[in-house]
């Protein structure tokens, strides 16, 4: 089971792709179109709150799958703690 983004988050760029902030990272997901060589796909980018850099190991087919992933990179990366009560 794929999870699912949490598409309120997001919000449209002028340049047509989507960005979103979550736990300090900036994250981008960009529609590369068809070439000769590869078919079009979605890609997710990510900037953390200390300037760290990661993207998405490969093509994704699904806006909403691309979303989701970069999403999981910043959780996983910027886990939020729970405090005891």
């Amino acid at each position: 089971m794929h999870k699912h983004a949490t598409v309120s988050l997001w919000q449209h760029a002028e340049d047509g792709s989507y960005e979103a902030e979550l736990n300090g990272w900036k994250l981008h997901v960009r529609w590369a179109p068809d070439s000769p060589d590869r078919r079009g796909a979605f890609a997710w980018e990510a900037t953390g709150p200390k300037d760290e850099k990661a993207k998405a190991p490969g093509p994704i087919e699904e806006i909403e799958h691309a979303m989701a992933d970069a999403e999981a990179h910043a959780n996983k990366a910027s886990p939020v703690t729970a405090e005891a009560s």
